[in-house]
């Protein structure tokens, strides 16, 4: 009978091992299901979020190429204003002097008359 127990004690023990690893297993691989749940779901937030950031990028292009293109047209403006000023400056000079031709003129005749009249 001792020869014949044994080996049923040893079956009960292994069947009783086996029952105590079921739940450890089963424990372990719905830890698993959750990491690959939360591994799926960061996955699909860092999609969304390199959408978002395409979409940012798209804009702020077409921005730079707006700024680009204003600036172009302030550069053409700018030159425009430079050479009205200049054109204006030189016909201020130009006015200088013919004010300066008119008031000799005047003081000339203020003599004239002042001599021969008065």
């Amino acid at each position: 009978m001792d020869g014949e127990t044994q080996p049923f004690l040893q079956q009960q023990q292994q069947q009783q091992q086996q029952q105590q690893m079921v739940p450890l297993q089963d424990s372990y691989m719905q830890s698993r299901a959750e990491a690959l749940q939360n591994v799926e779901s960061t996955i699909h937030e860092l999609g969304s979020i390199f959408n978002q950031l395409a979409t940012l990028v798209s804009q702020q292009g077409e921005i730079a190429i707006r700024i680009d293109e204003n600036m172009d047209d302030t550069l053409a403006n700018v030159e425009g204003a430079q050479g009205a000023l200049l054109k204006y400056l030189n016909s201020i000079s130009s006015n200088r002097w013919l004010m300066i031709k008119i008031f000799f003129v005047l003081i000339f005749f203020l003599m004239i008359f002042l001599f021969f009249v008065a």
